[in-house]
């Protein structure tokens, strides 16, 4: 198999995360409610983890566990579909 380039290819647009009570967006770096104060942290979690599934991806893939990135990048496309870094580096990979 050829060596696949492990770089991050295009900009993703971040992920709008709202508060499920007040329904206003979060304002980063604070992972609580600029209105009520309720810690979004899992919330967050939830919504980020096809870009962490991604991002770990990279790193097995840097440590050269391709079969362990093609697990993540699945799993990081099952849970945001329209991730196109990952469903790149999934099609390089083959």
């Amino acid at each position: 198999m050829s060596e696949v380039v492990v770089e991050p290819n295009g900009t993703v647009e971040p992920v709008e995360v709202s508060c499920p009570g007040c329904r206003v967006p979060l304002a980063p770096p604070s992972l609580r409610c600029p209105s009520c104060g309720e810690d979004l942290t899992a919330l967050v979690r939830l919504r980020y983890s096809g870009r962490m599934d991604y991002n770990a991806a990279l790193e097995a893939l840097r440590a050269g566990e391709a079969s362990e990135a093609r697990v993540l990048l699945r799993r990081a496309l099952a849970a945001e579909p329209g991730l196109a870094p990952a469903r790149s580096l999934l099609a390089a990979l083959g």
